[in-house]
């Protein structure tokens, strides 16, 4: 998870009603580690707590989370509501060059901020995403942890408490068949 630190992250919206520039300040984002089994692998990829020998461009990360991003696909967002039971309308996805890019310049498959997801070159699986959805669940409910990097974003270590829930989420809602759902879209037990 990434967080920045005492500055907004954009100035309006731009995406048809998703108000970025709403967004608290040292609003969350994940990053992948270790823990999580998302992390990139190979000798390129040192430690989340060695992130800071590299000062990550602000701007990457910044600019992909004030372009509006695309929401699920409709097949996607049913299925990942019905799994994790919650409401996916908001959520929006980014996947293109930029997205990738600012994903590997942080050194992720993927990372959340709010209800915006980013997929690396990686990070475009299933389980990575219900990793992620999770991530903008525990945001919906306050701030959650992370450690300042040196470049103005906190960054989650695998090890927290959020990363090993999501990744436990994640592993649990993806092993079992879609759950069936009821008229109004909830999931049923």
């Amino acid at each position: 998870m990434l967080r920045r630190a005492g500055h907004p992250w954009a100035q309006g919206g731009g995406d048809g009603g998703h108000a970025q520039g709403d967004r608290a300040p040292d609003q969350e984002q994940h990053r992948h580690g270790p823990g999580c089994d998302h992390r990139r692998t190979g000798p390129a990829a040192p430690p989340v707590q060695r992130s800071t020998a590299e000062p990550v461009q602000r701007s990457a990360v910044h600019d992909v989370l004030r372009t509006p991003g695309q929401p699920l696909d409709t097949t996607t967002r049913t299925e990942m509501e019905a799994r994790l039971g919650a409401d996916f309308s908001d959520v929006r996805v980014h996947r293109d060059t930029a997205a990738q890019a600012s994903a590997a310049e942080v050194n992720a498959r993927a990372y959340t901020s709010g209800s915006h997801v980013v997929l690396g070159g990686g990070g475009t699986d299933k389980h990575t995403l219900a990793h992620e959805l999770t991530h903008v669940i525990q945001q919906r409910q306050g701030p959650v942890a992370g450690t300042e990097n040196g470049s103005g974003l906190r960054v989650s270590d695998p090890s927290d408490r959020f990363e090993r829930e999501a990744e436990a989420n994640a592993a649990r809602v993806m092993r079992g068949p879609v759950p069936e759902r009821d008229g109004q879209g909830a999931a049923q037990p």
